[in-house]
């Protein structure tokens, strides 16, 4: 499958399964040796941000949006992550999940 079709592909799944998608994919990334360490800083960075007690938006200020924020990072953090770890690499972890 092309990387095009990936994006493709994403864009017919459903927003949960786009953040279930890139999470698997980010975690199979984080244990590839090509992948330089300071991209594997990204998605690491955003689970130690999602576990600390400091948010951006306070859980307590505003119920319900507190707690949506957290997963927002981990989401964005995954996205960015894809976006700048090489399409070849990419494309290559994509396709193992898909068999």
């Amino acid at each position: 499958m092309s990387l095009s079709n990936y994006g493709s592909l994403l864009r017919n799944l459903g927003w949960w399964q786009r953040a279930l998608m890139a999470g698997r994919l980010s975690w199979r990334l984080l244990w590839e040796k090509r992948v330089a360490l300071r991209l594997k800083l990204i998605p690491v960075i955003a689970i130690i941000y999602f576990f600390s007690p400091y948010d951006l938006l306070p859980d307590f200020m505003v119920p319900g949006i507190g707690q949506l924020d957290d997963f927002l990072v981990v989401f964005i953090a995954c996205r960015v992550f894809l976006s700048l770890v090489p399409a070849e690499i990419v494309r290559e972890h994509y396709e193992s999940m898909q068999d």
